[in-house]
């Protein structure tokens, strides 16, 4: 497939607007990195390949528009010295996957995007073409930090930041270190007696939001633990899982190293992909919780376990009546099974792996 000289990327396929059935995958493997949409037999129908690595390919409709969004590294911008993430921008395309848009951090306040720090692949949602919610990194030295976790002078944490930005302007931000209790839920990158790195204490990798009251829903890896913000006043609603949950959560139901937190069934019930961990417990499985936030107790629980699949990073997950389509991450695999049934529906084998795969009907 073809590469422009540039580092940018080139249609390939038919060039076609594609219809509404479809699978959106991206690949990192370096002769064909890109993004695709298959059919629902899972053939290529048509894609664009890129130099440089590529994510998170999602469709959008509002207005009776249809966006597709996508990430683009930048190899110039700004990482973690200590530990490299992936920083870019994310585009928004038509159904040709022409570009419209490039987005990427705005200064506002005391964030600024000096020495190229732009977002971070994890998540990005578009409301609309001019309204948008971004995730970034920041690396900051912070002094609040509990004492009882013995922070010393001049320690480094990677702070997620979102924003809410409309009509080119920040109409909203959060940032995680301005909640000291954030750094006491941490179970993972969390030597705060240390300043050799700077440390990704929590490891935001998935932000949503919750269809019942438009506030956000934010999966911390490295917690384990899904939170819910108010999406006006930046207030930790609720916490869910892991250290100091306000939910009661029993032994059946503790998730470990989660991705992707998303209300399903009109909001009914809050579904995640549980990767699991090697030395704790090496299976993965797609979890529902149905919750009474107002009392913070779980009121309905399912599980499905990934037969012989463990997912150790990345995943992504859908509900699709009563089946679960999945992205399994570093196995290079996308899956789809009856959760009734216990029925494998679909299964490919890409060629690299795909951090989220999104199927639609």
């Amino acid at each position: 497939m073809p590469v422009t000289s540039n580092g940018q990327h080139t249609n390939t396929g038919s060039g076609q607007p594609v219809g509404r059935k479809e699978i959106l995958v991206t690949t990192f493997k370096d002769n064909r990195r890109g993004i695709y949409i298959l059919n629902h037999n899972g053939d290529s129908v048509t894609g664009k390949v890129f130099s440089v690595p590529v994510s998170n390919f999602e469709r959008w409709e509002y207005d009776g528009k249809i966006r597709y969004t996508y990430f683009v590294k930048d190899s110039t911008a700004y990482v973690n010295k200590n530990k490299p993430g992936i920083s870019g921008h994310f585009y928004v395309a038509d159904t040709n996957l022409k570009d419209i848009r490039k987005y990427g951090l705005l200064p506002y306040g005391d964030i600024d995007t000096l020495g190229r720090r732009m977002l971070d692949v994890h998540d990005f949602i578009l409301l609309s073409d001019d309204h948008f919610i971004t995730l970034s990194y920041y690396e900051r030295v912070v002094k609040n930090i509990p004492a009882h976790l013995h922070p010393v002078a001049g320690v480094r944490v990677v702070s997620p930041i979102l924003q809410e930005v409309k009509e080119g302007k920040v109409i909203w931000q959060w940032d995680a270190t301005r909640y000291p209790e954030l750094y006491e839920i941490s179970v993972e990158e969390n030597k705060f007696d240390d300043t050799s790195a700077a440390w990704d204490y929590l490891h935001v990798n998935s932000v949503s939001i919750d269809p019942k009251d438009d506030h956000l829903i934010m999966s911390f890896r490295n917690a384990s633990q899904v939170v819910k913000l108010h999406r006006r006043t930046g207030e930790i609603l609720w916490k869910l899982g892991g250290k100091k949950s306000d939910f009661a959560v029993a032994d059946s139901m503790v998730f470990l190293r989660q991705h992707h937190a998303r209300y399903v069934d009109g909001g009914r019930s809050l579904m995640l992909f549980d990767n699991g961990d090697e030395k704790i417990r090496k299976t993965s499985r797609v979890v529902e919780f149905e919750l009474d936030e107002k009392n913070k107790r779980i009121t309905g629980f399912r599980q499905f376990t990934l037969p012989g699949v463990f997912v150790p990073y990345s995943s992504s997950v859908q509900k699709i009546g009563d089946r679960y389509f999945i992205a399994a991450g570093n196995t290079n695999l996308i899956l789809e099974y009856n959760y009734k049934t216990d029925e494998k529906t679909f299964e490919k084998k890409l060629e690299s792996a795909s951090y989220r795969a999104f199927k639609y009907e």
